[in-house]
């Protein structure tokens, strides 16, 4: 299986064409002969894994982009062209090795390279994110936490580009995020750095990401609600409102809002009373509910991303991403005369 070489270094020095180019050279170049035999039309096939053809607008622009990367190669002196015919090349093998005993580098798999090609809607902006993203994980662990602003820093990019990039990324399962359900407890408040790494390595990133937030004083992450809103609506359930008669829709929607009712008072609680009516800091009763709504957390499956935490013993301490992941009222099945 071919794999890419990529110096580290040059992650500043070229742009993200001329970095796939290098990469394909790198993986195309044998030790046994002087020279590299390609061309543009071999470089776009081991890029995305076919023929590029001519008369597809995207195809041209990519070997358009691998013509100008060679070039600008050439004539910056990081690779050598000894002859040249059109689109095919012999270029010197010199400067296409990688030092693996004395330089830092990544290594990016053929079929990793061709993934991105076949998806990515800018393949060589998201393979050179990609080549940097996978620069920075610990070989160790097989994860790293680099703060959003940090990344912006080193890849030179917006957030929005980044959250871009790594939405593409995850969503062709070659990078996986754990992203922790916690913030900093240092007065700040800042959410703690998601963990990342390949996709491959999921099990480690887990492991890895929960290590490093033990190592950090932190606070789980709770919903920002309106709980005067969801104590109206509440009433309004209980005193019989039409909103909620044979609709369990809304009903499945209001008992989510009040699991996250009742969970903010643990990590938020509120003494007094709220416009004189009602106790802000009294948890609401949840079993006014249909039993088909309210079912027990120990019957639920845990998620992959909580396999290895803690599990919590007490009724209905579900996280606020569980709640939102409740079933679907279909799913429940619940008869009409239980509303």
């Amino acid at each position: 299986m071919l794999r890419l070489f990529i110096r580290k270094s040059m992650d500043d020095e070229l742009n993200e064409q001329e970095i796939t180019v290098l990469a394909i050279l790198n993986g195309l170049y044998s030790k046994k002969q002087d020279v590299l035999l390609t061309s543009v039309s071999i470089i776009g096939y081991v890029a995305s894994g076919r023929f590029l053809s001519t008369s597809k607008q995207a195809d041209r622009t990519i070997l358009q982009n691998i013509r100008t990367a060679i070039q600008s190669l050439a004539d910056r002196g990081i690779i050598t062209i000894i002859d040249q015919n059109g689109d095919n090349y012999v270029i010197s093998n010199e400067g296409l090795e990688v030092d693996t005993e004395n330089e830092r580098f990544v290594v990016v798999e053929l079929w990793e390279i061709q993934k991105i090609f076949s998806v990515a809607n800018k393949p060589f902006n998201v393979f050179s994110f990609f080549c940097c993203l996978v620069g920075t994980i610990n070989n160790a662990t097989k994860e790293w936490h680099m703060s959003q602003d940090d990344m912006v820093e080193l890849m030179s990019c917006s957030k929005r580009t980044i959250n871009n990039y790594l939405e593409q990324l995850e969503k062709m399962e070659l990078i996986y995020v754990h992203r922790h359900k916690k913030h900093r407890a240092d007065g700040t408040y800042h959410k703690l750095n998601n963990s990342y790494g390949r996709y491959a390595d999921k099990d480690s990133i887990i492991r890895a990401a929960q290590a490093y937030s033990n190592t950090v004083e932190c606070e789980d992450i709770t919903a920002n609600i309106d709980r005067r809103a969801i104590k109206l609506r509440y009433n309004a359930f209980c005193n019989g409102a039409k909103k909620y008669q044979k609709c369990p829709a809304a009903v499945m929607e209001l008992y989510k809002e009040c699991l996250l009712y009742n969970k903010s008072l643990k990590s938020n609680p509120v003494e007094g009373v709220y416009d004189g009516e009602w106790k802000q800091g009294e948890a609401l009763d949840l079993s006014v509910f249909p039993a088909e709504i309210t079912f027990k957390k120990e019957q639920r499956k845990l998620s992959a991303d909580d396999e290895w935490g803690e599990p919590d013993s007490i009724l209905h301490d579900f996280t606020v991403e569980e709640i939102f992941d409740f079933p679907t009222v279909s799913e429940l099945q619940i008869p009409s005369k239980a509303i």
